[in-house]
């Protein structure tokens, strides 16, 4: 599936759908007059091309009847989306490639802001033999443009970006969204320890707007950066369990979370199950040795592993795979 993450026209889009899921609509309607594609709560009657994407089969998935050209792309935790096409006459087979990236990941937002919780969509860039850095650390850039641009849709589209304390330190990022039109997510960035306070010079996340940063309550500092919101959060020790950082992000607001890195914060997500998606950029690139993209406490049987249904698209030669675990976290939880 070949999927064009640059200026298509779709991606406005995109953005509107972003704002009608937050204000509590649970499906993302996309139509197109001519090459204008915009979001809407219902589907118009006339559209050259219509797609309706929805969580779940739902009894009025075939509305968009009238459109030229439409297809229907339904998903649930879990599972791959699926796209239907009632009139025979696929809608553009680009728009559709982008959805089958995005539109879920809009889906698993609204299911998340409807219960107050959070919808974690965690990320890696790996080479073929799954390095994520050459052994000293370095590690820009493994991935292409393409993906640099499919990283800020994502934070274009997730209400925070996150990253953890050494992520923070060793390469001092911005998270912003730079490389695409779209609004700038709030930055979060875990920090048992509370040391990315003392980093000096300052980092570039407390500059404003500034930055929410996750700190064991027995650690929270007398005082901080002036754009920098320090939340305790409990905890035995400097970790800080997955789950107590989903529930400060509800807490402040936040219902979708593009978990950026680095490999220990992303590890224990996924060892606690608590990733909605993981989406995996490989580059065509072999390094041999460095550090892995995820570790976790060993294994003695394949079975015991983590399971995922998983879906692909094309970044102008690399692939990123969009992994869905087959064990999603409990609803019921943050």
């Amino acid at each position: 599936m070949a999927c064009d993450l640059f200026d298509h026209p779709a991606w406005p889009a995109l953005l509107q759908a972003r704002e009608f899921v937050r204000a509590g609509a649970d499906r993302v309607v996309l139509a197109a007059r001519g090459d204008a594609w915009s979001a809407c709560d219902v589907p118009p009657p006339a559209a050259d091309q219509l797609l309706v994407a929805q969580a779940g089969a739902r009894a009025d998935a075939f509305a968009a009847a009238g459109a030229k050209r439409h297809s229907v792309l339904t998903w649930q935790p879990g599972a791959v989306p699926t796209v239907l096409h009632p009139n025979d006459r696929a809608c553009d087979p680009v728009v559709l490639a982008l959805a089958r990236v995005y539109a879920p990941v809009l889906l698993g937002a609204a299911a998340a802001r409807a219960r107050g919780g959070v919808f974690v969509a965690g990320h890696i860039t790996q080479s073929l033999d799954g390095r994520i850095a050459c052994a000293n650390g370095q590690s820009q850039w493994i991935g292409n443009l393409a993906e640099r641009h499919h990283a800020h849709r994502m934070r274009a589209l997730c209400d925070a970006v996150m990253v953890g304390a050494r992520t923070a330190l060793v390469d001092d990022p911005q998270l912003t969204v730079r490389h695409v039109v779209g609004p700038q997510p709030l930055r979060v960035v875990v920090s048992g320890s509370a040391r990315v306070l003392a980093a000096r010079p300052p980092l570039r996340l407390f500059e404003a707007p500034g930055c929410l940063v996750l700190v064991a309550a027995a650690n929270a500092p007398a005082n901080a950066p002036t754009a920098v919101r320090v939340v305790p959060v409990a905890s035995d020790g400097c970790e800080l369990r997955p789950a107590a950082i989903r529930r400060a992000l509800a807490a402040h607001g936040v219902h979708s979370v593009y978990l950026e890195g680095g490999a220990a914060t992303l590890s224990s997500f996924l060892g606690a199950g608590a990733v909605d998606l993981l989406q995996v950029h490989v580059a065509p690139l072999v390094l041999g040795s460095g550090l892995a993209g995820v570790q976790l406490p060993t294994i003695d049987h394949v079975a015991h592993g983590i399971t995922f249904a998983m879906d692909q698209a094309a970044l102008d030669g690399d692939m990123l795979l969009s992994c869905w675990p087959k064990t999603p976290p409990d609803a019921g939880a943050p």
